[in-house]
């Protein structure tokens, strides 16, 4: 079974589907990909798009209808991909952010593409404290992330996991991303892999594809560890994560240099 934790399918409330037509076309795609379960997760409050709760959960009903009746077999669930703003713990609080999973356990937090927020730290440290998980959006396609992977090892040691987009793996996006995913797969410092699926053409599904360069890179087992931890995190259950490779000091360095 793959379930798919990062995509946005709902359409017209950010910059992935625009019209309904786009958004069955993309949830024919993700069937015929393999995907079973997709979360779906509009961007909330990273400076553009603002999807509050409420919102989110009426419109992935109202879409999962729209899939039963073009028969299509994809189960939607609503989250959010949130970016880590001093607005987090007044929405947390307020009962206004969704979860990745029913228990409430895990989140799909998204960075600014440049950097790590100086507030980042903190703000992810007091959600381990209290039993969440920050699932980090995309670390390869952050600068920060993706040229000092000892600050990723660090988030992840503190108890971060960490979501690679396929079509970052897979090549679609260009061979620097393909190598950042590698750095950070090598360094059991990812956790996942989700689609972040937008569009047909220029943000597509690539599951498939992902998965299958994966198993010929690596090995049938670490595709299976990937797909793993997105059905526990789906269902909120504990993921057993590999011991993440701290980065050497030449490593280090050698990123610091980009």
């Amino acid at each position: 079974m793959i379930i798919d934790l990062h995509s946005h399918l709902i359409p017209s409330v950010d910059d992935g589907a625009q019209t309904l037509e786009l958004s069955i076309e993309l949830a024919r795609q993700a069937v015929d990909e393999g995907v079973e379960h997709m979360v779906l997760t509009p961007h909330h409050r990273n400076g553009r798009y603002l999807n509050r709760k409420a919102d989110v959960i009426r419109s992935a009903e109202a879409l999962q209808k729209e899939y039963h009746q073009a028969n299509i077999p994809l189960a939607v669930y609503p989250s959010q991909e949130i970016r880590l703003t001093d607005k987090f713990f007044d929405d947390l609080y307020n009962d206004d952010l969704l979860s990745l999973d029913v228990t409430g356990k895990y989140y799909l937090i998204e960075f600014p593409s440049d950097k790590v927020p100086e507030i980042a730290d903190e703000i992810l440290q007091e959600l381990i404290d209290n039993g969440i998980t920050p699932v980090i959006a995309h670390p390869e396609r952050n600068h920060e992330l993706s040229t000092n992977l000892h600050r990723l090892y660090e988030l992840v040691k503190m108890g971060c996991l960490t979501q690679i987009t396929t079509s970052s793996y897979s090549g679609y996006y260009g061979e620097k991303l393909v190598e950042n995913s590698k750095q950070i797969i090598d360094h059991n410092l990812c956790h996942i892999l989700a689609s972040d699926v937008h569009h047909m053409e220029h943000r597509p599904m690539n599951m498939k594809n992902a998965f299958a360069k994966l198993t010929q890179e690596y090995d049938e087992e670490t595709t299976n560890y990937l797909k793993v931890n997105a059905q526990n995190i789906f269902i909120g259950d504990p993921v057993q994560i590999l011991e993440p490779i701290e980065p050497n000091k030449l490593r280090k360095k050698w990123f610091g240099l980009f």
